[in-house]
């Protein structure tokens, strides 16, 4: 049963896993997508592929992918929720900043259209709140 409470717990725990280098994601992913134009990049969990019509992931980055999809699934049984019982399950990531993400936006949906989403930097912190590690510019 998607529960919100439990969701959330998912798709924060799914949005710091893709902003890690245990992700196995970066930097290539911002490097593919810098060569390519793209400043952000969606990534269909459920589907294990990237949304975005015309990008080239090369094949490490497609098994990163699979990859973050099996983690993504244990995640969410462990929380009792199923996929079946899911409409979208999906990562934004952006890169503003080079080829690390500057953010991660992890949006998850059952197909009552119940939804959770949430934000966290590249350091997998809540978006948008200052800490020790972000970038200083003078």
């Amino acid at each position: 049963m998607f529960r919100a409470k439990r969701a959330r717990s998912v798709i924060h725990s799914i949005a710091h896993h893709g902003v890690s280098a245990l992700s196995w994601l970066h930097p290539r992913l911002g490097e593919e997508c810098t060569k390519q134009g793209y400043s952000k990049i969606e990534i269909n969990l459920l589907e294990a592929m990237v949304s975005i019509q015309g990008f080239a992931a090369s094949e490490e980055t497609k098994n990163a992918i699979t990859a973050l999809k099996k983690t993504y699934s244990q995640i969410a049984e462990s929380e009792e929720i199923t996929i079946e019982e899911l409409k979208e399950a999906k990562l934004e990531f952006g890169f503003e900043k080079g080829t690390w993400p500057s953010f991660c936006l992890a949006k998850m949906s059952d197909k009552n259209n119940k939804s959770v989403s949430v934000k966290v930097d590249g350091f997998g912190n809540k978006y948008g709140v200052p800490s020790k590690y972000a970038y200083k510019y003078s």
